[in-house]
């Protein structure tokens, strides 16, 4: 049976982006903070962006930060809105920044990138869409952390389903090297 072009790069896209499921409850910053450092150890090039969760805020939500894993620049995505607050705060300005920083971590072609997250605006059509399917059109693998409630959204952004990876660092470092290695045999082809 010869598969079509279409489903060739479905397949191509499944092998190379891992996404991490989680639960609002997960502590999904700590097990990629936990990759990152795998991966380094490995001595696999990695570039993204890591998401942190910072002091409360009066309206019972906390600062949303976000570092680039490679420099350290770090930019704070949430906007205070006060004690009453219960819309979005999530800041567009900082996104956008945010955005930007992706844009040049994909510029530098590390072997994985770490796409922390694709959330409320990225499923709603906006966000950081653009600079993840460049992310995904490099040879890059690109792991990405989605709220489990964001999965269908995401699936229809890639076209179909990625590969799920279970949420250890351990399973997580291991698929991430693979798919690297995978990507680098592409571009040498």
């Amino acid at each position: 049976m010869t598969i079509g072009p279409m489903m060739q790069a479905q397949r191509e896209t499944s092998a190379k982006v891992g996404v991490l499921l989680y639960d609002i409850s997960d502590g999904v910053d700590a097990v990629l903070s936990e990759v990152i450092e795998r991966l380094r150890a490995r001595r696999v090039r990695i570039g993204g962006l890591l998401q942190r969760r910072g002091d409360p805020l009066p309206n019972g939500k906390f600062q949303i930060w976000v570092n680039d894993i490679t420099t350290g620049e770090t930019i704070r995505l949430d906007s205070p809105r006060g004690a009453g607050a219960s819309v979005c705060i999530l800041d567009p300005d900082a996104l956008a920044q945010a955005a930007c920083m992706l844009r040049r971590i994909t510029e530098t072609r590390p072997d994985v990138i770490i796409v922390n997250r694709f959330g409320h605006a990225e499923a709603q059509g906006g966000g950081m869409r653009p600079e993840i399917a460049d992310a995904i059109c490099s040879a890059a693998a690109v792991l990405i952390s989605a709220r489990i409630g964001y999965s269908a959204a995401l699936e229809d952004f890639l076209g179909g389903p990625p590969t799920e990876l279970d949420p250890s660092a351990v399973a997580i470092a291991d698929w991430a090297e693979r798919a690297a290695a995978i990507g680098q045999q592409e571009v040498a082809d």
